[in-house]
C-alpha cells in the first residue's frame, strides 16, 4: 500500500513532541500510533488523514492538546464495517495518554470525542468542531472526494459490489437527510454545499 501524507515524518514528529512532549513514553506512542495507521488494509484511515485532519485545525485555529490527541487517536484501531472501532480506539486512548502531558480532564475530553465520533453527533460544544474536522473530507474539492470514495471501497474490498453499494447509499442517504450535515457555523459555510454535491454526485456513480 502506498501511504499518502501531507506532512513530512520530521514536521509531524516536532508537532507531536511540541505537543505531548518529546520524551521516551512519548516518542513511543507516536512510533505505535505512525505504525497503526500504515497497516495493510488501510486507505483511507491513514496518516493522509491524520495530516489533513492536523493541517484543517490549524487553518481553523483549532490546535489544541485535546484536539491533536483525538485526531491521532479516534482511528488508532480500525476494522472496515466493525462497529466497535471508537470504543476501542478510546481504550487504547486511555492507555496511552498518561504517557503524554495531558491532565485527566484534557483526556477525558479526548475520549468523549472519539466516542462521538461513532454517529457524528453531539450538543457539547467542544467536540462539534472536532467532529466537523473528521467529517471535512465530504465537502473536499469533487477530485479529493472521488479518491477518498474510491479508497473507502478499497477498505471493504472483502464485501461484494451490491451489499457495498446498499450500505454506502445507505450511509449518504442519511447525511443527505440530516438538517446540517456540520455542526459548526465554520465548517458549514466552506464544506456544505459542496459536501451536498459531492454525495449526490456518488449516489449517482453507485
Amino acid at each position: 500500500m502506498t501511504v499518502r501524507t501531507l506532512l513530512s515524518d520530521d514536521a509531524r514528529r516536532t508537532r507531536w513532541c511540541d505537543t505531548f512532549g518529546a520524551g521516551e513514553d512519548s516518542i513511543l506512542v507516536y512510533n505505535d500510533l505512525s505504525t497503526r495507521m500504515s497497516e495493510d488494509g488501510r486507505h483511507y484511515h491513514t496518516m493522509e488523514h491524520i495530516d489533513e485532519m492536523l493541517t484543517l485545525a490549524d487553518e481553523a485555529g483549532l490546535t489544541s492538546p485535546v484536539i491533536d490527541a483525538a485526531i491521532w487517536f479516534h482511528d488508532a484501531v480500525y476494522e472496515a464495517g466493525s462497529k466497535h472501532n471508537e470504543d476501542l480506539s478510546a481504550e487504547l486512548a486511555e492507555q496511552f495518554m498518561p504517557r503524554l502531558n495531558l491532565s485527566q480532564i484534557e483526556q477525558a475530553r479526548v475520549t468523549a470525542m472519539i466516542i462521538a465520533s461513532r454517529e457524528h453527533r453531539s450538543k457539547n460544544t467542544e467536540i462539534q468542531p472536532f467532529l466537523d474536522l473528521d467529517m471535512a473530507i465530504l465537502g473536499a474539492k469533487p477530485e479529493r472526494y472521488t479518491r477518498y470514495a474510491a479508497d473507502v471501497r478499497q477498505e471493504f474490498a472483502h464485501v461484494s459490489d451490491w451489499n457495498f453499494k446498499l450500505g454506502r447509499k445507505h450511509f449518504l442517504k442519511g447525511c443527505l437527510r440530516r438538517k446540517q450535515l456540520y455542526l459548526t457555523p465554520l465548517f458549514r459555510e466552506r464544506f456544505e454545499a459542496q459536501a451536498r454535491e459531492n454525495i449526490k454526485a456518488e449516489i449517482e456513480r453507485l
